[in-house]
């Protein structure tokens, strides 16, 4: 009883994720991806915005087909339902970027092969890279605060305020990645437990 409630607990979780994603990026549904992915994620490279978003629904209607009995393809698609919700995720946000910032930098930056590292590493060691990150987030929001209270001019206050902007987004995508592994974490678990 308990794995089914875990079962449908991460089904909803994951779903509320697809749809958050759905509205949050639906005025860029028809935009071309211009990423390689990971076979094991997607199907096809250089599709829409649209397309990953049904291959990522497909995945959680196969999901949804599972029952309790067949936790170990529960598990697979689990994982592989996060890792293309945080693939396209970020492959949404390069897309967004200005044209000259992604042009002038290396294919790679460092921040970019850290995540690219990260998303490799077991669910566990994941999430305390997770956790390392919102840290560094929230002490890099605490100095950008305290640089916004001693700020002189309007213009230092509105570029200090844009970079706050900035972090909290990051700071959320950040939350939310965390509560997402959590939960599959949590289910994961009740599974060996039986």
């Amino acid at each position: 009883m308990k794995n089914m409630k875990n079962h449908t607990a991460l089904l909803n979780q994951l779903n509320q994720y697809i749809i958050e994603l759905e509205q949050h990026y639906a005025h860029l549904k028809q935009k071309t991806l211009y990423n390689k992915f990971d076979p094991m994620l997607f199907s096809e490279n250089f599709q829409t915005v649209d397309f990953y978003l049904n291959e990522m629904q497909q995945c959680l209607q196969q999901l949804q087909r599972l029952g309790e009995q067949d936790r170990v393809q529960f598990v697979f698609f689990s994982e592989k339902l996060v890792a293309q919700y945080t693939a396209l995720q970020d492959a949404i946000r390069l897309l967004q970027k200005p044209k000259s910032a992604v042009e002038n930098k290396p294919i790679l930056n460092k921040r970019d092969q850290l995540r690219q590292q990260i998303e490799l590493l077991p669910p566990r060691e994941k999430l305390v890279k997770y956790y390392e990150a919102l840290q560094a987030l929230n002490d890099k929001l605490y100095t950008q605060e305290n640089q916004l209270n001693l700020a002189s001019s309007d213009m230092q206050k509105k570029a200090i305020e844009q970079q706050i902007n900035i972090t909290k987004q990051r700071r959320e995508r950040c939350l939310n990645a965390i509560e997402l592994l959590e939960e599959y974490l949590v289910f994961k678990d009740s599974l060996e437990d039986d």
